[in-house]
Formats: structure tokens, sequence, C-alpha cells
């Protein structure tokens, strides 16, 4: 069990807590770092790595005097130790290394400057970047260094840098005739359940790679949403990537969906002669979003529609709703966008015609 001064304590929840401290702020104040397991044994391991880890550190204090790379290359193995997904850590790392470190990981941290900060936004604006990726590239440096640095100038820098303005991008959803075209070339290909599923579900790629015949049900008609496969980057010498199971992205994410009528009868059809755990998968193995896409694009220049993405059916999905008169509020559900607000902001023209329709409903 726990002894004293180790700064472990039982929770509420049936989660072991240990405290460490992780770094000061200006005035002088211990902030402190917290590590949780349900295993004590795990716990006090993973407490004991975070004390070595700051402890034979000069990161406790503001007088840091390393490198970007240096202070990022820290905060990378912190993060292990943050109750983050997987795919999360990894693309906090990615992003970090490909857009952050080439400009300024040989900068020291203490003579970081806000000009530093808004040329690294003008090299990522020539990159093609997009506004919203260098947003999310500041936020995660932000991050970094806000644990050791919250009362610093070093952090507050960010909090003025000007960004791009964010080019509106118009959300292309499958014109009804070339959808029909699509629907009636699927029989018998090996993109046809998981594209009805995309048509006729509004799923994202992910979330149909990972489904399981668990989480259909054909009695009630409905899908439990509750996975998501992506592949992610690693730094490994010997692979770039790899692809991992998880969670849905959030909480909103996770969801029930209906089956409706099309697609029970070519569920039924398939689960009868089904041979994996998994809904479109081969064997025992899934079907991964990479490999999809690729059917899905050999098939789709077939037909002479190259250009349209997988990601368009989910779009394709939700206006053919809003066209039929669907309300936001259910289309936002069965999507698992967090807010109806957000589902508002990215399909308003969708919704164009059910609004001269409602106006015009006044003169009646």
């Amino acid at each position: 069990m726990a002894r004293r001064g180790e700064n472990i304590y039982k929770r509420k929840d049936g989660r072991w807590e240990g405290r460490y401290i992780k770094g000061r702020t200006e005035s002088g104040r211990i902030r402190y770092g917290y590590v949780y397991d349900r295993s004590f044994k795990k716990l006090r391991k993973k407490l004991l790595h975070c004390k070595n880890l700051y402890e034979n550190s000069n990161i406790l204090s503001n007088d840091f005097r390393g490198t970007v790379k240096e202070w990022l290359n820290q905060w990378f193995k912190e993060l292990e130790y943050e109750p983050l997904k997987p795919s999360t850590q990894a693309s906090y790392q990615y992003k970090l290394i490909k857009y952050v470190l080439p400009y300024l990981g040989n900068k020291r941290l203490d003579k970081l400057t806000q000009e530093d900060i808004q040329a690294l936004v003008q090299q990522l604006k020539q990159t093609n970047l997009s506004t919203s990726s260098i947003r999310l590239v500041l936020q995660i440096m932000k991050r970094s260094l806000r644990n050791v640095f919250q009362a610093s100038m070093i952090v507050r820098l960010f909090d003025y840098v000007k960004l791009p303005k964010a080019a509106k991008t118009k959300i292309a959803a499958l014109p009804r005739k070339e959808q029909l075209k699509v629907e009636e070339s699927l029989a018998e290909k090996e993109v046809e359940l998981p594209v009805a599923i995309a048509l006729n579900t509004g799923m994202r790629i992910g979330e149909i790679c990972a489904l399981k015949w668990e989480d259909v049900d054909l009695s009630a008609k409905e899908i439990t949403v509750r996975h998501t496969l992506q592949r992610i980057p690693v730094q490994n010498a010997e692979q770039k990537t790899v692809v991992i199971e998880g969670p849905v992205k959030s909480e909103s994410s996770l969801r029930k969906i209906p089956i409706n009528s099309s697609l029970l009868s070519l569920l039924k059809r398939i689960a009868e002669e089904k041979k994996s755990p998994y809904v479109i998968g081969k064997k025992q193995r899934y079907i991964e979003p990479r490999a999809l896409n690729y059917q899905f694009k050999t098939f789709m220049k077939k037909l002479q529609l190259g250009a349209v993405h997988f990601h368009q059916l989910r779009h394709t999905f939700a206006t053919r709703l809003l066209e039929k008169g669907a309300d936001v509020a259910t289309v936002s559900a069965l999507l698992g966008h967090h807010s109806a607000k957000m589902t508002l902001d990215i399909y308003v023209d969708s919704t164009k015609e059910q609004r001269i329709k409602w106006v015009n409903a006044l003169c009646s």
C-alpha cells in the first residue's frame, strides 16, 4: 500500500491517483502533475517515472535555457503519461515534428518571440496548410509549454499571433443523378456494403471499417457506433504508420443509428455468409480506411466519377435528409456532431430550400 509521503491516494471512482511536482510558476508557486491507474503497482511505476523525469531535468523552473527541440522532446516523453488516446498523442507529436521543429527547433526557448511565431504561421501558410490546421499546431505547441510556463510571456505570445483568414469550404454532396449512378452500379462490387452503409447511415470511414457484427442488431434494426479505425504516424525506424482500433472520437460520436429497409436487406444477405467479426472485414481481419479508400477510388474511376471522395458519402447522407425536411438536431445526432450549430454551419446551403418553403408558408 501507499507509504506516507508518496502522494498516492485512492479515488472514489476506484482508481489510484499519484501527484508529483511538475514545475513552478514565475512567482515560485509549485505546479503539480497527476497520473492515474486502476492498478496500484502500475500507478506507482508511472509516478516514479514522472518524478525522475522532472527531478533529473532543469525544466522545473522558468530558467530553462534549452532549445525548442529539446523542450518538445522532453514533452513527448511526458505525453505518454497523460490521459490521451494514442491517436491524439501521435497526432500531437507528428504535427510538432513536421510543422514546428524544421522552423523553430534550434531556437532557444527563452528567446522565442511573437515575431518568430508569426513567421512560423507565414511559412506554414506557404505550404498550403489550412488555417484550421495552423491554429491546431499553435494550440498544441502552447499546450506543451503551459504546465511549466503558465504565467510566462512565452505562453501569452501565442495569444497575439494573427492567423490567415479561413477560406470557407463548401461541402460537396453527390448530386442526385450521380448518387443514383453509384447505387445502380454497386451490386456485387467489393465496395457495395461500405458505400451502402455510408449513404444510409452517414458513418465516417473509420467507423465503418471498425464496425463489428456484435454492434449490428438486425432484429432491432439498429447500429451502435462504438469504435473507429485509423492509421496514425509513429516515430519508428521500421514503419512510419500503424493502424489502431480505438473508441470513437468523442462522446457525441458514440451513437445509435436506425437501419432503413434498403440497408437492412443487404446486411441480412451479407450476415448469412459472414466470415469475419468485422462487417466489411475479410477472414478474421478488418479492412483499414486506406485500403477502402483505394477500392472506392478505383470503383469511382470506372464510373468516370474519379474526383469523388469517400467522405462525400457522409455529406450526401446528411444533405438528402435535410432536403427531405429532417430537422438539424436529428441530423446532428445521427452524424455524431457535438452540437446542432456545428451541423448547421456545415450544411447551411442544404437548408436553403427549407427556409424558402417555410417563409413562403406565411403567405398561404
